[in-house]
């Protein structure tokens, strides 16, 4: 008997230990699955307050850009690149964080959008045109200029129909991981990167002159903003009638305060030949932003949330946002 009850001694210790054992990890589980909704939750608050103080920066960014509008219209300065809205940093005074925005000029660029009804780079005129002529300017040959300007195009369309040296949906259905054009308005110049024939290199080289704004209209160019290094944008919009070193001469000796009006522009010796298209020039510029870019970053525990911000700056009164995006764009 004696043995028999420490053997039955034996299994019950044994028994209880398992039972130890199995609540010990229900427990760790628990604590575990516990620790993780917490720190989910903490995310989701941290990621809350971000979202919240974005939205604060969007109101600010607005307010601040329809400010300088308004006082440039009441004879204050012009909105060149000198200006505090955008020579300066905008500091937001967030508690538990930090935040701040950064504006930019957005008209200081050719929309790759305008090409959608251009019949490519072989247009006389117009958007294919200025866009052959702006690519040769920044180092590209006229047959590599016509193709990409194909190639945009066939991006953008709806139809099936291809540009010459361009690529429709069959070119890229063919490549090893297969996809489609966007038959669509491009929302990002990033969006090059999937296009026939762009190398890292060739971006490289054109996206810093290019936009992909929300309309199929061209950028109207802010001669006040544009810099010396900008000036093969101003000669595509003269249709090539003004050479890359004059239009860089007369952005390099801009007037401190900027040209007060698109006729004082005009009125400067280059354009006075009497086979100028200054007509044309004068509808492709203009001595104030179309479109204000607004960088907002803000910070909650060491956690950073940047959005930009693109808004129509035609009107001091109907300063609109166009686009948001969330992050850094690629």
């Amino acid at each position: 008997m004696t043995g028999a009850k420490k053997s039955q001694r034996g299994a019950a210790l044994i028994i209880v230990l398992l039972l130890a054992a199995t609540l010990s990890f229900l427990v760790l589980a628990l604590v575990a699955a516990t620790t993780q909704s917490v720190r989910r939750s903490g995310g989701a608050a941290i990621r809350g307050e971000l979202l919240w103080r974005a939205a604060s920066a969007e109101i600010i960014a607005k307010a601040a850009i329809s400010e300088a509008l308004s006082a440039a219209d009441r004879g204050g300065p012009p909105l060149t690149r000198a200006h505090p809205l955008f020579s300066q940093q905008l500091d937001i005074p967030f508690t538990n964080g930090a935040g701040a925005i950064i504006f930019a000029d957005a008209s200081r660029c050719f929309n790759l959008n305008s090409l959608a009804d251009e019949g490519g780079g072989d247009s006389a005129g117009g958007a294919g045109a200025e866009f052959v002529i702006l690519l040769t300017g920044v180092g590209l040959s006229d047959a590599d200029a016509q193709t990409l300007a194909g190639v945009v195009k066939d991006w953008i369309d709806a139809d099936s129909a291809q540009e010459i040296g361009g690529a429709e949906d069959s070119f890229y259905a063919g490549l090893p991981t297969p996809y489609r054009t966007g038959g669509a308005p491009l929302a990002s110049v990033s969006e090059l990167r999937a296009m026939k024939g762009v190398t890292g290199a060739l971006y490289s080289a054109v996206s810093p002159f290019l936009c992909a704004l929300p309309s199929s209209d061209g950028a109207i160019l802010n001669v006040n903003a544009l810099r010396p290094e900008d000036a093969p944008l101003l000669t595509a919009a003269a249709s090539g009638g003004l050479d890359p070193s004059t239009a860089a001469d007369l952005l390099e000796n801009r007037p401190p305060g900027g040209w007060a009006s698109v006729e004082q522009f005009l009125a400067l010796p280059p354009f006075q030949d009497d086979d100028f298209d200054t007509q044309g020039l004068s509808a492709r510029i203009s001595v104030s932003p179309q479109y204000v870019e607004a960088l907002a970053g803000a910070t909650v525990n060491d956690i950073d949330m940047n959005v930009r911000l693109l808004f129509s700056a035609t009107d001091s009164g109907n300063v609109r946002l166009i686009s948001r995006i969330l992050g850094s764009e690629a």
